[in-house]
Order: C-alpha cells, then sequence, then structure tokens
C-alpha cells in the first residue's frame, strides 16, 4: 500500500485530482451564471456536469500513464526517479486547465449550435409514434393547371376544371410523383402574366402539364390538348392532342393521365409504368359539382363551407357512387363544427356515414381515411392516427392528410413532429390559405412572429378573403398590447365570416382590456342576438370578464357559477372552479379544483392558456392553507417550465407576468418588480388583471406598481382616442345585419 501510495505521488496523480478540481470548479460557477443570460437550457450544466465527472477518471488514468517534464510528456515509468521541476508544475496545471476549457467550449458550441437551430421553433424532443416522417427522399414534382376553355359556356369552364381535379387524383396516386394539390394549381387560373418558369418556381415543382379544351356544340366533338414542360428550362418534354365524342370524355382522361406517367416515369424516372387508372365518376355534371364543392370548402368560412356542402349532395344525386363527393360530404360537415354553428352530434352521424359509404365504393380511397382520421381525432385519436397512416401509405400526395394529422399530433404534444407534417401540407398546396394559416400559427406558437407575419402576407396575397389570417394577426397584435390594430384585424375576419367565432371572441377580449366598456357591451350584444355564433356559456363567460375588468368580482362570480361546460375534458369546468373559490377564499375547494387541472394528462390548448395563472392560484391557496413546502414545489415546477421555454420564447408577454406572479409568491419584490417591467416593455397591458390579482398584494402597496400600471393607462388612454371614430362606424356595420 505504502509502495502504490508513493507511485500515485510519484506519477503526479494526486496533484493532477488537485489541479482537475480547483480547476473545473469556477468554470462550472461561472457556466451556472452565464447558461441564463445565455439563454441555454438547464439540460446544459447537466450535460457539463457529466463531462466534468467522466473525464475525471480519464484524467487520472491519464497521469498514471504519463508525465509532465521539461523535455514534454513522457511514460511515467522512465520518469519515477525524476523530481519534478516547477515548470513541470506549470505545464501540469495549464494542460488541465486549457482541456477543461476545451471541454468547456465544445460543449457550449454544440449547444449553441442546437439551439440555433431549434431558435424559432419551439418543438418538444418527445419522439414520435408515428411510422411517417415527412424526410421522404426527393420525388419528381408536377403541378397541373387549370386547362383553358375555349368556350363562352361557364359550365365547359367547370368541366375542363372537373377534369383537371380528376387528372390531379389519378396522378397523386403514383408514388414516386409529388403532386401540387388543386387548391395552389387553381391559384393561377386566369393568370396571364405569368410564364410557366415563374409558376413552376413558385409551386416549388419540376414539371408542369397544361392544356386546353375546345368542343363544337354542333358536332359533339371536344378536342383536349396537354403538354409536359420541363419548369427549369421551359423544353416541352411531351405533347398530345385528343380528338373524341364527348361522351368519352372520361376515356380522354385515361388516355391523358397513363401518357402523362409513362412519360415522366420513362424520362424523369428511369423506369416504365404499368398504373391502371379508373374515373372516379362517368358522370361529368357530377365533376363539376364536386370540383365546385372542392373551390367553396378552401375558403373556410361558414358562408362557403355550407355551399361546398349542397355542391357534394348535387354531385350524389347525379352519380351516388361517386367516392370522393361522399368525402367532401363528411369534411364540409366536420368543419361546419368548426367554422358554423352545426352541433357536434348531427356532424359526426352525417360525417361518419358518408365516410362508410365512400369507402364502401372505394376501399382504398386515402381522402376517406384522412377525413375518417379527423372525424375520430376528438373522440378516439389511437384510432384517429391508424386511419391517418392508412391515408398516407395509399396517397402520400394528399395535402390535408399531414394537415389534419399534424394538428393531432399537436395535440398530443408532439409539436415538432406536428410542424413538419403542417409544413409537408404547405409544400404540397403552396398556395392554400389553411395550409400556410397552420404553419404560421406554429411559429407564432414558438415565438417566431416575424416569420408568423410573412406567412400573413403570403396568405392575404393568395386569399384576401380568407378570415384565418386577420384573426392570426388580431391575437399577435393582441398577445403585443396593440390592441387598436388587434381589433381592426378582427373586424376585418368578422365582416369576411359573419359566424367567425374567433374574431367575436377576440373582439369583445381586445375591447374588455382596452378599457372601452361601451364597445365590449355593444360587440356582446351582437353576440347574444346572434346566438348561433357563440354558446350562451361562452357569453357568459365573457361577460364575468368584462365585470372583473371593473372590478365588479362579486357579478364576475355570480355569472361564472351559473356556467357548466359539457366538454369537460378540456378542464374549463375544474377551472371555472378554482376561480370562483380562489377569489372566495375557499382555498381548500380551490385547491382540489385547480389540482384536477394540474394533474391532467392530456395537456390540452386550453390547459397550457391557463396554466400560468391557474398553477399560481393554487400555489398560493396552498400557502394560504399553510403548506408553504407543497406551494414552493409547485412555483418551482412552474418556474422551470418557463425557463425551459424561455430562449425561443424571450419576448413573450406571458412568460414575463407569470414570472411576476411566481416571484411574488415567494416574497422577492424586486424581482419581481423587474419581470413586471419586463411584461410591460413587450407589450403586457392588462392592468385590470394586475390590479385584481391577490397575489400582487405585495407589489400594489408601492408606488412603483402605481407608477408602472400609470404608464400602461396612458396607452390603452392613446389607443382609444384613435379607435373612437372606427368603432362607431364597426357598430353601424354590424348592427345593422
Amino acid at each position: 500500500m505504502k509502495s502504490l501510495t508513493e507511485q500515485l505521488k510519484q506519477r503526479q496523480v494526486f496533484k493532477v485530482a488537485t489541479i482537475y478540481a480547483v480547476s473545473a470548479w469556477p468554470l462550472i460557477q461561472i457556466a451556472d451564471l452565464s447558461v441564463p443570460a445565455l439563454g441555454l437550457p438547464d439540460s446544459f450544466m447537466t450535460l457539463l456536469l457529466i463531462i466534468f465527472i467522466s473525464g475525471f477518471p480519464v484524467s487520472l488514468v491519464f497521469a498514471w500513464l504519463f508525465n509532465f517534464t521539461e523535455s514534454g510528456i513522457v511514460w511515467a515509468s522512465k520518469d519515477l526517479h525524476q523530481k519534478s521541476s516547477p515548470q513541470t508544475n506549470l505545464q501540469t496545471t495549464l494542460a488541465i486547465v486549457g482541456s477543461l476549457l476545451i471541454v468547456f467550449i465544445a460543449t457550449a458550441g454544440s449547444q449553441l449550435y442546437f439551439e440555433k437551430d431549434l431558435d424559432d421553433i419551439e418543438f418538444s424532443t418527445e419522439p414520435t409514434n408515428s411510422t411517417t416522417t415527412t424526410q421522404e427522399i426527393k420525388k419528381e414534382s408536377i403541378a397541373i393547371l387549370p386547362f383553358i376553355a375555349f368556350s363562352n359556356d361557364p359550365e365547359d369552364e367547370f368541366f375542363a376544371d372537373g377534369m383537371v381535379e380528376e387528372l390531379l387524383n389519378l396522378l397523386a396516386k403514383i408514388p414516386k410523383l409529388q403532386v401540387t394539390a388543386r387548391t395552389s394549381s387553381f391559384a393561377y387560373k386566369g393568370v396571364s402574366n405569368k410564364t410557366i418558369t415563374e409558376i413552376g418556381k413558385e409551386l416549388g415543382v419540376d414539371t408542369i402539364l397544361e392544356g386546353s379544351i375546345r368542343k363544337s356544340d354542333t358536332t359533339n366533338q371536344i378536342r383536349v390538348t396537354a403538354q409536359l414542360i420541363k419548369v427549369s428550362t421551359g423544353e416541352h418534354l411531351w405533347s398530345e392532342t385528343y380528338n373524341r365524342e364527348y361522351k368519352n370524355i372520361f376515356q380522354i382522361q385515361d388516355d391523358i393521365a397513363t401518357s402523362v406517367v409513362k412519360k415522366m416515369t420513362a424520362t424523369l424516372l428511369g423506369q416504365s409504368s404499368q398504373h391502371q387508372f379508373i374515373a372516379e365518376t362517368t358522370n361529368v355534371n357530377a365533376m363539376i359539382e364536386n370540383g365546385k364543392g372542392q373551390n367553396e370548402l378552401s375558403h373556410r368560412t361558414s358562408a362557403s363551407i355550407t355551399k361546398a356542402l349542397k355542391h357534394f349532395q348535387h354531385a350524389i344525386n347525379l352519380d351516388n357512387q361517386y367516392a370522393r363527393a361522399y368525402v367532401g360530404i363528411a369534411d364540409a360537415n366536420i368543419l361546419l363544427t368548426l367554422y358554423g354553428n352545426l352541433d357536434k352530434k348531427t356532424a359526426s352521424k352525417n360525417a361518419t356515414q358518408a365516410i362508410n359509404k365512400a369507402l364502401e365504393i372505394d376501399e382504398n380511397l386515402a381522402a376517406a381515411y384522412a377525413s375518417k382520421g379527423l372525424l375520430l381525432s376528438a373522440m378516439d385519436k389511437q384510432k384517429a392516427e391508424a386511419s391517418f397512416k392508412k391515408a398516407l401509405q395509399l396517397n402520400s400526395n394528399y395535402a390535408m392528410t399531414y394537415m389534419w394529422y399534424g394538428s393531432l399530433l399537436k395535440e398530443k404534444g408532439q409539436l415538432r413532429a406536428a410542424h413538419e407534417h403542417f409544413e409537408k401540407a404547405l409544400e404540397l398546396d403552396p398556395k392554400s390559405s389553411v395550409a400556410a394559416f397552420n404553419v404560421a400559427w406554429g411559429f407564432y406558437e414558438a415565438g417566431s412572429e416575424d416569420k408568423a407575419m410573412a406567412l400573413f402576407s403570403q396568405i392575404i396575397a393568395n386569399d384576401p378573403y380568407y378570415p384565418g389570417a386577420y384573426n392570426l394577426v388580431g391575437k399577435i397584435l393582441f398577445e403585443r398590447g396593440r390592441l387598436d390594430e388587434s381589433i381592426e384585424m378582427y373586424d376585418r375576419a368578422l365582416a369576411i365570416d359573419k359566424n367567425n367565432k374567433s374574431a367575436l371572441k377576440g373582439l369583445i377580449i381586445s375591447t374588455i382590456d382596452l378599457g372601452n366598456i361601451q364597445a365590449a357591451n355593444l360587440w356582446l350584444e351582437y353576440a347574444k342576438s346572434n346566438q348561433e355564433i357563440l354558446s350562451n356559456n361562452e357569453i357568459d363567460f365573457l361577460t364575468s370578464r368584462l365585470y372583473a375588468s371593473q372590478g365588479k368580482l362579486s357579478d364576475a362570480i355570480t355569472l361564472l357559477s351559473k356556467i357548466k361546460f359539457e366538454h369537460t375534458e378540456m378542464g374549463f369546468n375544474d377551472y371555472i372552479q378554482g376561480e370562483i373559490s380562489f377569489f372566495e377564499k375557499d382555498y381548500s375547494t380551490a385547491i382540489m379544483a385547480f389540482e384536477r387541472l394540474y394533474q391532467q394528462k392530456n395537456r390540452t390548448p386550453f390547459y397550457y392558456m391557463v396554466k400560468g395563472q391557474g398553477v399560481a392560484h393554487l400555489a398560493y391557496a396552498y400557502k394560504a392553507n399553510g403548506n408553504d413546502q407543497k406551494a414552493e414545489k409547485i412555483i418551482l415546477e412552474f418556474e422551470s417550465f418557463l425557463q425551459e421555454g424561455m430562449s425561443k420564447k424571450t419576448n413573450n408577454p406571458s412568460y414575463f407576468y407569470n414570472m411576476t406572479l411566481l416571484k411574488s409568491l415567494q416574497g422577492k419584490k424586486g424581482e419581481a418588480f423587474y419581470y413586471l417591467q419586463g411584461a410591460i416593455d413587450v407589450g403586457w397591458v392588462s392592468v385590470w388583471r394586475a390590479q385584481a390579482e391577490p397575489i400582487l398584494t405585495l407589489l400594489q402597496k408601492d408606488t412603483q406598481f402605481s407608477q408602472m400600471m400609470g404608464g400602461v393607462k396612458a396607452r390603452l388612454a392613446t389607443m382609444r382616442a384613435k379607435m373612437e371614430v372606427k368603432d362607431e362606424f364597426s357598430f353601424a356595420e354590424f348592427h345593422d345585419l
């Protein structure tokens, strides 16, 4: 043992261990202070500690095998009888410290690179169970532009559109082709000021199929000309003209589709194709009606979806074996529960029947499985996911599958996978307003408002009558405290779609927070006189907010006590009960209600919306009941949750306000004021909420709080003054309807 100890000393093992510990500890302390400032996640510190601990035995082994001498690094066995000089000790120290610095810098660099890649989108790293990935091998891509109908008869134009839609459906079944969706292809209908190359680049495709249709009423003959063009060079890869009797139009369809596929697979994919095509309908007018329905469905307003449903039903009346038209009926019913006022029970019944009929006709229709997945998303997520996977297996070109599947993944908390699916939907349908909206919303939720606003401009350019875009910008402006501008956006959305729930809610909430009580009451009256838009429960909930903003807390509680939402899985009833009990100082009941909300495993968007206030009130209730330990545990958990997303949402007002609540709960007055000022700096304006918040009692007694609130009130007064004339115009417009 003595010999071993002597060797350890002579081999400088003890010295290296001491220097390692002394050198590493200051670096760790520096990192601990730097991590929050640099916006790095808490996992960085964990990684650094793991490296430090792992490196310790490595340094000891290195010290046992080698010695640092004036002549350089030598095997320790050759230097056992030589004493280390001061120069040797210095070299040892510098080598160890340098190694640690290299490890530290490499770790920080890799972490910062990783954060840079994810900087714009806050996504969960939770692995998805989906077997489908949007990162597929590059496919040859094609867009089919609307064929030009050389006729003054409007029905010929619809016929041409219907035939192109059938071509799209047929070509989309080719796994090795990426086919641009109808919405995007038809965005160029009537466009004559753009070249094929320009259109192809905008759609992101390799080739474009264009053509024309000319019908002779005297001979009942139809001539269809089609040509396939390579976007990069403008080269005509293939061209053909078909002369047929009008009754044989479906044979023409098959001929064109087969020719295009053969040419593309042989020329571009390097292989022959034996694909067989069967027309989905043999009724020209049914095809036309389905095309009209799809066009209306893309606008996503209650009025347009209602029109779409009628077109799909007409298509079925003309051809009761038209499977895709049944899918249209299902989609319209489901979407009317989101954009209209159709009750979910009726919609579910109608959609189920239509989907079953579509699959009875064509068991391999991918669109039917996608619609089934959408229908099941609210009832059985596992079965819904299976339906989406089946749809993708059958047709990887159907944009709606990716979009609806993405929504399901988002609800499951798989945000990264969700955004990838949204982006794939937009890639397949780059002119689709709803596809772009989903991607933009993802950017907004991740804190990348500039990217969301850029997509807003793109959406409006493609479809200025898509209300969802104005809802999105209204929400962004509201979060930033630009309430006057937010109201303008919601106003536009409601003008486009009179049944727009999000726009009406946004108008009411924005006018309440603006302090424009007259405007808020007028919009509430509008909601009451148009009860097909908002339910009585929703109106009462918004009215209670108005009471609370005026300091009428007892009136707000009385109204909240009457509310019972049907969908308790979203936690609304638990939240309401918790808030009522909290403000009535019945903390035991509040704890039970908030705990039910806090412990939810299926954490919905609503959960995250109320998590800040609900969880803070839960901690306050525990403190009020004397359970400081439990309260502190909840505070630390919530703070950790907030800090994890801070680097990606550093300018989010809700982050700063929630941190204000937590620091006030901990009695850290200085830090609470720091975060409150941060909230104000990035747009927070909810003065009424802060003044009514029991958690902020510590701050409310300070003159600094009054001064800060006074500044925000002045900002609100300026916005109210700007809105006076506009309000009168808006009320006159809507209340005369």
